[in-house]
């Protein structure tokens, strides 16, 4: 019961606390409020962007033809070589008499005596065997490309729009690495703004707190309400964020119907990923502000 009445005053003082500062208390809810919700977009970004990537890397592939003259022989050596390349993850074979079939085959769906006609002279197959390389990642498929292209027996490479879509990977990577330097400072500067109001409190009940320590109060009796204080604006500042998170990314993904631009970019589903992250914008609202609470009650509260 004790503990009790102790949690309720420690509550109420850092309640009071609050109100004789309240402008520096909103400056700091404030200032929460905005860095978090810059650090849950960033997020949400870069989670997309990183799907977005994904999707990219698993549609672009590099098609490649080989000389009709190529002996068996050549077109394993070229296949070994290939697969030998550390960004290459896969690479797809097909013969040249797999693709002539593959050719009769989509034929016969539409006129069989035409398929019938290209099956009986199969012994003049004009086809060619193809691979189907894919890369690791976006940026180096004209990378490989190009080496593909530098090999013997090739006749014929390639691999679709690569240049604008790594440009895109490209782009998205430098404005996460800019929000993430941007989250990171007003981050930084959010611990400062709290420290500077609990100090401010600190400073203002100064002859109060001499009388306390006097009178044989404890370290704890006089500090907790300081951190106490710095945990109701951690916990306020991440009201908005949350908020910001839950509804306002499930009102965009309902208005683009889960797709951003094409159907090829797929918004990432709003469950579980707001519930995590907003549980995660609570987490990190708090710690800065017990951090900043800590290293004022440390650096002013302890010296009066």
């Amino acid at each position: 019961m004790m503990l009790i009445r102790q949690l309720f005053r420690y509550i109420r003082d850092g309640l009071k606390n609050i109100w004789r500062n309240l402008f520096m208390s909103i400056s700091s809810i404030f200032t929460l409020t905005i860095t978090l919700s810059l650090c849950s977009l960033f997020v949400l970004f870069a989670h997309n962007s990183n799907e977005f990537t994904e999707q990219l890397e698993n549609e672009i592939k590099i098609f490649v033809e080989f000389d009709k003259v190529a002996t068996p022989e050549q077109i394993q050596s070229t296949i070994d070589t290939i697969e030998q390349n550390s960004y290459v993850v896969d690479v797809e074979y097909t013969t040249k008499e797999q693709n002539y079939q593959d050719f009769i085959d989509r034929i016969g769906n539409d006129d069989p005596e035409l398929a019938v006609f290209f099956e009986n002279t199969s012994d003049e197959n004009p086809l060619v065997g193809t691979l189907v390389v894919s890369a690791d990642a976006v940026n180096h498929v004209d990378q490989v490309a190009k080496e593909i292209k530098e090999m013997s027996n090739i006749s014929y490479v390639d691999y679709g729009e690569e240049s604008s879509l790594a440009a895109f990977a490209n782009i998205t990577k430098m404005i996460r690495e800019s929000f993430s330097w941007i989250v990171v400072v007003l981050l930084v500067l959010a611990v400062f703004l709290i420290q500077n109001t609990i100090k401010l409190t600190i400073y203002a009940r100064k002859n109060e707190l001499k009388i306390m320590k006097l009178v044989g109060a404890s370290a704890t009796h006089v500090t907790v309400p300081f951190l106490v204080e710095g945990l109701i604006i951690g916990v306020l500042g991440a009201i908005g964020p949350i908020l910001f998170t839950v509804f306002g990314y499930q009102y965009l993904y309902e208005l683009f119907g889960g797709v951003l631009v094409i159907p090829m970019f797929q918004l990432t589903a709003p469950l579980p990923l707001v519930y995590t992250l907003s549980f995660g914008i609570g987490i990190i609202s708090i710690a800065i502000s017990l951090i900043g609470s800590f290293f004022a009650v440390i650096r002013y509260s302890l010296k009066i």
